[in-house]
């Protein structure tokens, strides 16, 4: 009873205070960054929220910029602006699972069995925004599929 509550408040405790504060130093950085460039270039914007969203796959990095999109429509009225950047970084984060679905689809003799049954779910992921749905993929063969995952979504 004991061992599991140490290890647990230790555990925690190093969450909370040796790696949370740095990594959430860096994505309070990356939202201000982010935030500069909001009215100064749209596409530029999209572009490179469309990489967050497809880089890490439902990680760190496509979290903030789900996140700083996020923000900018939670506002009692969101411009126009804020919608088109929610829009784009919703359509880069289906990105991913839907092409591994579709690569599995259209060129299946490429893919062994397994693949082909993880692509049939990756269309229900990718449908529902879950981009997680293109893990399998990525852990399999992680120097082509994020690469052309980041620039799908961008």
């Amino acid at each position: 009873v004991v061992i599991p509550l140490v290890s647990a408040a230790v555990v925690g405790f190093l969450m909370f205070v040796v790696i949370g504060k740095p990594i959430a130093t860096a994505q309070s950085a990356m939202t201000d960054w982010l935030s500069g460039l909001s009215g100064a270039n749209a596409i530029l914007l999209g572009a490179l929220l469309g990489l967050m969203m497809c880089f890490d796959l439902g990680g760190p990095v496509n979290k903030v910029a789900y996140t700083f999109a996020t923000a900018g429509i939670a506002v009692a009225s969101p411009s126009d602006s804020a919608m088109k950047i929610m829009a784009a970084v919703m359509a880069a984060g289906m990105v991913p699972p839907l092409a591994m679905a579709l690569a599995t689809t259209v060129r299946g003799r490429l893919f062994n069995a397994a693949e082909r049954e993880n692509g049939k779910a990756a269309w229900v992921l990718g449908a529902s925004f879950i981009s997680e749905g293109a893990i399998p993929f990525a852990a399999a063969d992680p120097l082509r599929v994020i690469p052309a995952s980041m620039a799908g979504g961008a």
